[in-house]
């Protein structure tokens, strides 16, 4: 299948569009609605919601049910305000469900910070640069590829009882359809996917002793999922489509921004993804050697894309904060506390390394910060700014190394880097990364997501023709930070 072009499923409908978007982070879930009118495209958040966790079989695992009662409860309050026209859905990578050949899900999904991608990279089936050569994703341990090889080790029968598998915008888009399809975007994170041909890697798939029947033909951003099933729509309603949007959030996120050629997007949040749009894929000793991969993008595009330990490290402070002092500081005030222990001058020596198997999912993140540092012979933070500063720098560190990779190694002039995502508004974190980078901010959306996810609707429904029309609805983006 060709990802040259934005596909669309015809419209021509006058007046107001209403889309709405789901937009899934490992934290919350948000139900958008998007407006386009003769005023312009506006976005509101209707509904919010978490996205719930449970143990299942001593496995950290995504509760399927509070996920789906998120959505239900988010496509209510939207048809309560009126005509849906269309909805697309757009969540992280790499983490999937497996369905019987009636639709069922076989478990809940598995969580990526489970740890059994990692155990799937211990089995030494497939190394993390075979992967990559193969593939061209990135090289990460928990790639559906490492997930899967564990799955498979631990629960045989569960690969053999599946009929198919769908990463988590798939999920909830046969959730509403009652149709299964593998989205494009989402595809490429798998570990799975030729990145570079534009298919899934077969040969692949059967060396690792997978069932080829659990990887479809893809559908691209733009093409139709389905419709809405007649138990979830309104009364009297039409059968609105659900839309292929890049449901992969980081691709949302990325068509959601008006970049400019010199510029590399940075999504700041649990995970923080840099990179720059592209318009082919990259394999080649550099991708191999720095730990960059390629994702595919909307309408033809692709992304190549170092993904960042993030703001998870807080939310982990925040977490170790309150069980040790029974405390439980907001982000504002932890933010406004790393401030304060900067101005006092602190060694530059008071800083992690995010890379550091301490920081994937550490129990007490306090304690993995006093580890490194004892490692290193360096003195330990002393209060909650000092440890929130040293995952700060340590953050930026990571993000001006991925930028001056771009510059020296790809060769791609770097003259901005633009921001979104929630921790685009931390203040002392942008001001961090200008400092460790030396290249200005420009902040798009914090809704970055949404707006992509809307933007491809509207593309699908042809009420915007491609792309380039669709980005010059988002009209600019805000301040720009100088370094």
């Amino acid at each position: 299948m060709s990802h040259a072009a934005c596909s669309q499923t015809g419209s021509g409908r006058p007046g107001p569009v209403h889309c709405l978007a789901f937009d899934f982070g490992a934290g919350s879930g948000r139900a958008m609605l998007g407006r386009l009118d003769t005023h312009g495209l506006a976005l509101e958040e209707i509904h919010r919601f978490d996205t719930a966790t449970v143990i299942d079989d001593g496995q950290l695992c995504w509760d399927p049910e509070a996920l789906y009662g998120g959505l239900e409860t988010g496509l209510r309050a939207a048809q309560s305000l009126g005509p849906v026209h269309a909805i697309g859905i757009d969540a992280w990578g790499v983490d999937f469900g497996l369905v019987d050949a009636d639709g069922r899900l076989l478990g809940p999904p598995l969580h990526h910070r489970n740890g059994h991608g990692s155990r799937g990279v211990v089995r030494g089936v497939l190394s993390l640069d075979d992967m990559h050569r193969r593939t061209g994703a990135q090289k990460l341990e928990l790639n559906t590829v490492f997930q899967l090889i564990d799955l498979h080790a631990r629960r045989p029968e569960r690969i053999a009882a599946a009929d198919r598998l769908l990463l988590m915008a798939d999920l909830f888009s046969a959730h509403l359809t009652g149709r299964q399809t593998n989205e494009y975007t989402l595809a490429t994170t798998t570990g799975l996917f030729d990145t570079v041909r534009g298919e899934w890697a077969y040969a692949l798939i059967d060396e690792l002793g997978l069932p080829r029947r659990l990887f479809r033909p893809v559908v691209v951003p733009g093409e139709l999922c389905g419709v809405l099933r007649p138990a979830l729509r309104a009364a009297g309603g039409a059968a609105t489509p659900v839309v292929a949007v890049g449901a992969h959030d980081t691709a949302s996120a990325v068509a959601g921004l008006d970049l400019a050629a010199d510029e590399a997007f940075l999504i700041l949040g649990s995970w923080s993804l840099l990179g720059v749009e592209t318009g082919a894929p990259t394999r080649d000793a550099r991708t191999l050697a720095h730990g960059f991969g390629n994702e595919g993008g909307v309408c033809g595009t692709h992304r190549l894309i170092t993904n960042i330990n993030g703001l998870y490290l807080i939310q982990m402070l925040r977490q170790a904060w309150r069980v040790r002092h029974d405390e439980r500081p907001e982000f504002s005030e932890i933010t406004a506390a790393a401030r304060a222990a900067r101005s006092l001058g602190l060694p530059a020596s008071m800083r992690i390394d995010p890379t550091d198997r301490r920081f994937f999912s550490p129990d007490d993140i306090m304690m993995a910060i006093d580890d490194f540092l004892d490692a290193g012979g360096h003195s330990r933070p002393a209060g909650l700014g000092e440890y929130a500063l040293a995952i700060y720098r340590g953050l930026a560190d990571q993000i001006a190394g991925g930028v001056a990779t771009l510059e020296q190694e790809f060769g791609r002039r770097i003259g901005a880097i633009h921001v979104c995502g929630g921790g685009s508004q931390d203040a002392l974190l942008c001001e961090c990364i200008v400092e460790a980078a030396g290249k200005p901010i420009r902040h798009g959306a914090v809704e970055a997501s949404a707006y992509g996810n809307v933007l491809m609707q509207l593309v699908g429904l042809g009420a915007v023709d491609d792309l380039r029309a669709a980005r010059a609805l988002l009209g600019g983006s805000s301040r720009r930070e100088q370094a």
